[in-house]
C-alpha cells in the first residue's frame, strides 16, 4: 500500500518506529473519541499519539477531540504523554496554543518530504547513532593513552576495553586499598 495521504504518511513512519496503530475510534474509559488516527508506543516511548486532519476537521474539532483524550486519560489515571500530530494547513496560532494545553502539538503540513516528517516528528522517533569507526575509537584510545601522565588513569582507560563493571571493579578495589591495608597493619600489631 502506497502512503497517499498525509495521514497514512504518518502512519508509515509511526508504524516503522514501532509505534501500534490502534482502532478508530478511539475508546478510553467508555468514551469513544474520533480522530483521523491513532497510536500507542511502549516502554520507553508510552506516547499516546492523535493525528488530526485539518482538511477533515475544524479547529474547534480539533479542541474536542485533544480535550476529550486528555481527560480520559486523566479519568483512567494514565500517565502517557499525550501528542497531537496535526496534518493539513496550518491552523491559526491561537488554535495551537489552545491545543497545546492539553497535549504536545506537532504540525506536520501536508507530510509530503519524508525528511521533512522525520524532522517534525524527531521527539517521537528512536536516535539513529552514527556507526562506530573502529579505527577512530582507536585514535581517541591512543589519545587518552598518551595524555595520560597517572598510571591509575591509564590503569582504567585500558580496562575500558573490557567493559564498565572491568573499570568500576577496579577504581573500588583502587579506593579500598589504604583501609585494607591500614586494617592489615593494625591486625599485626
Amino acid at each position: 500500500m502506497t502512503e497517499t495521504t498525509p495521514v497514512e504518511r504518518v502512519a508509515a513512519l509511526l508504524k516503522n518506529a514501532g509505534f501500534r496503530r490502534i482502532p478508530i475510534p478511539l475508546s478510553i474509559g467508555g468514551l469513544q473519541i474520533d480522530a483521523a488516527a491513532a497510536f500507542v508506543g511502549v516502554s520507553p516511548r508510552p506516547d499516546l499519539i492523535v493525528v488530526g486532519d485539518t482538511l477533515d476537521q475544524t479547529p474547534a474539532r480539533l479542541q474536542q477531540t485533544v480535550e476529550g483524550v486528555g481527560r480520559a486519560l486523566d479519568m483512567m489515571g494514565s500517565r502517557r504523554p499525550l501528542t497531537l500530530v496535526v496534518v493539513g494547513p496550518r491552523p491559526e496560532s491561537s488554535t495551537l496554543t489552545r491545543l497545546s494545553r492539553h497535549a504536545r502539538v506537532l504540525p506536520v503540513g501536508d507530510a509530503s518530504d519524508r525528511s521533512n516528517l522525520e524532522n517534525w516528528l524527531a521527539v517521537l522517533l528512536p536516535l539513529k547513532l552514527p556507526e562506530l569507526q573502529e579505527s577512530r575509537a582507536d585514535d581517541a584510545f591512543d589519545k587518552l593513552i598518551q595524555g595520560s601522565r597517572d598510571p591509575l588513569e591509564r590503569e582504567l582507560i585500558e580496562l575500558a576495553h573490557a567493559g564498565a563493571t572491568a573499570v568500576s571493579s577496579r577504581l573500588a578495589v583502587r579506593v579500598d586499598e589504604p583501609f585494607v591495608e591500614a586494617n592489615d597493619t593494625g591486625a599485626r600489631q
